[in-house]
């Protein structure tokens, strides 16, 4: 069998399980609760039927990423799913995933192109329900520091472009500027 079969399979029999209590505390929306179940009873099947109906975007990937035999490419899914689609009930799973797969590489010797999760910290200087009004802000900020507008839950967010790798940095960062902000943690 091949580093990558190997892999893949390990990621899917769950090398690093979910454990049980979390899932029972997970919100019941969607069909996160029984791809939590499936992969906690180790029901293939199960995934392969409920794939067809899921239509939730992090279900999507998690789901695609289960079922793959291929590991780079379950491991792009997993972190596609922490990165475009993040989902309290569900980013424990792609993160044990993306763990084991790195376990398994580094014990085989075998390199990974796909990045690991790291923590990173951004600054948000202030949230608008109107475009406008985030638009305004945003632009007296950029001639200090480059920024973006970020929507999120019908807000419209603006926020460093810049992550910093430490909390410290991001506020080292923000005492250098003449506008309040706060310091969000990524991921």
């Amino acid at each position: 069998m091949t580093v990558l079969r190997i892999s893949a399979l390990l990621l899917f029999i769950g090398y690093q399980m979910v454990p049980a209590d979390s899932v029972a505390a997970q919100e019941n929306t969607g069909y996160k609760a029984r791809i939590l179940q499936y992969v906690e009873q180790d029901k293939v099947y199960l995934l392969e039927n409920l794939r067809s109906r899921v239509t939730n975007k992090s279900e999507q990937a998690i789901i695609d990423a289960l079922l793959t035999e291929d590991g780079p490419k379950a491991a792009r899914l997993f972190y596609k799913q922490l990165q475009d689609y993040p989902d309290p009930g569900l980013d424990s799973l792609s993160k044990a995933r993306l763990k084991a797969y790195q376990s398994t590489l580094a014990l085989s010797g075998a390199k990974s192109n796909t990045p690991v999760q790291k923590i990173s910290f951004i600054l948000q200087f202030g949230s608008f329900s109107s475009l406008d009004n985030a638009r305004e802000l945003a632009n007296r900020i950029a001639a200090y520091t480059p920024v973006t507008i970020f929507r999120e839950k019908g807000l419209h967010k603006v926020r460093t472009q810049k992550t910093f790798g430490t909390r410290n940095s991001a506020e080292a960062r923000a005492k250098e500027l003449p506008f309040n902000s706060f310091i969000i943690r990524k991921n």
